[in-house]
């Protein structure tokens, strides 16, 4: 059996990053590709759809370097990559930090031995689920960078942190491309671990022509 987790979270504990990880062109290059759909997943929320930066070979890679340049001094030893989107972020990440990706699944889905946490959706989202991780991927001596493409109502982040702890070992921090505006996912999680959202307020920035038609 796993050991109880000593870990304990302060709040603004990270390292104060002073020089922008996206420069304004880089920003705008990322944020020109971005999708904005309104009323999605349901009235009064925008959602930010990022297939079209994962489509992209430039603007993915900016927005991959974007995360490699931030935690490269951080002492990450594990990227933990939230199923299923979370996986295409977290895995070029990982490789660009020289450490090892750990895939956080949904249940049933590993064929070994797994450790497991379940959870409530959060704000506006109703019923519960589960991740879990391969036994023995993550340990004492790890500190884990979880990334997800998105937070929402923060849920799915916090039962990863969890998750994590768990097994021992430390949360550096909980990373994303984008929000989901208006559900206040961001406030909430900060209270389990510390969160980075690379593209903060896009739809501020995106250009009228990429907001599309949800009602569909």
């Amino acid at each position: 059996s796993n050991p109880p987790s000593t870990n304990s979270f302060t709040p603004s504990s990270m390292p104060q990053i002073l020089s922008p990880i996206l420069s304004p062109k880089e920003r705008e290059q990322v944020t020109r590709k971005l999708q904005v759909v309104p009323n999605f997943p349901r009235p009064g929320l925008n959602f930010t759809d990022v297939s079209s930066v994962i489509e992209d070979p430039e603007a993915f890679k900016i927005v991959i370097d974007a995360f490699v340049k931030r935690y490269k001094t951080m002492k990450v030893t594990a990227v933990a990559g939230i199923e299923s989107r979370g996986f295409i972020f977290a895995a070029p990440i990982a490789l660009g930090l020289g450490v090892p990706f750990v895939p956080i699944r949904k249940p049933g889905k590993l064929p070994c031995c797994s450790v497991g946490v379940d959870f409530k959706f959060g704000r506006g989202f109703h019923g519960k689920s589960r991740l879990e991780v391969r036994e023995g991927a993550l340990g004492e001596s790890d500190n884990v960078l979880i990334i997800d493409d998105m937070i929402g109502s923060g849920s799915t982040l916090m039962g990863a942190a969890e998750l994590v702890r768990k097994v021992g070992a430390k949360v550096v921090e909980c990373a994303c491309a984008v929000e989901l505006e208006g559900l206040g996912g961001r406030q909430l999680t900060e209270q389990k671990c510390d969160v980075f959202v690379l593209l903060d307020n896009p739809s501020l920035d995106t250009p009228s022509s990429m907001m599309v038609d949800g009602s569909g």
